[in-house]
């Protein structure tokens, strides 16, 4: 089994005091990493923002199914949960997860939210990373 925690402390020291606690699970963690990305959103804090979807998208691709649902669940479902936030939040979003978390999405949000997220979401380009 891969060891979330060592790459976690890795990425994002900052969550230090969260990954100690050796009875909360990833999906505590991943809950943790939301709130600090939303924050470095407002902030504008595009290091932060490398690092806490680089570890999102790091546990979407594990073998193990609990690290990828984990990830959907407890990081990618809320990530336009400060809808404020949404042009900023967009452009972050890995395209390969976008099917899976689609349908959580579709669960949760009316059909005018949804419309406005598959619109700022069409033909967005990651940070970072130059027009195809």
């Amino acid at each position: 089994m891969v060891d979330w925690r060592e790459r976690a402390q890795a990425l994002v020291p900052e969550l230090r005091d969260v990954l100690e606690q050796e009875s909360w699970s990833c999906h505590v963690f991943l809950a943790e990493l939301s709130q600090l990305a939303m924050e470095a959103h407002r902030e504008g804090n595009d290091d932060v923002l490398r690092r806490a979807y680089e570890f999102a998208h790091w546990c979407f691709h594990q073998p193990e199914q609990f690290l990828e649902h984990a990830a959907l669940v407890s990081f990618y479902e809320h990530v336009f949960d400060d809808w404020a936030l949404r042009d900023e939040v967009a452009p972050w979003l890995p395209v390969d997860v976008l099917p899976k978390v689609r349908a959580l999405w579709e669960w949760r949000w009316d059909a005018e939210r949804l419309t406005e997220v598959d619109r700022l979401l069409a033909g967005i380009q990651p940070p970072g990373r130059d027009a195809v």
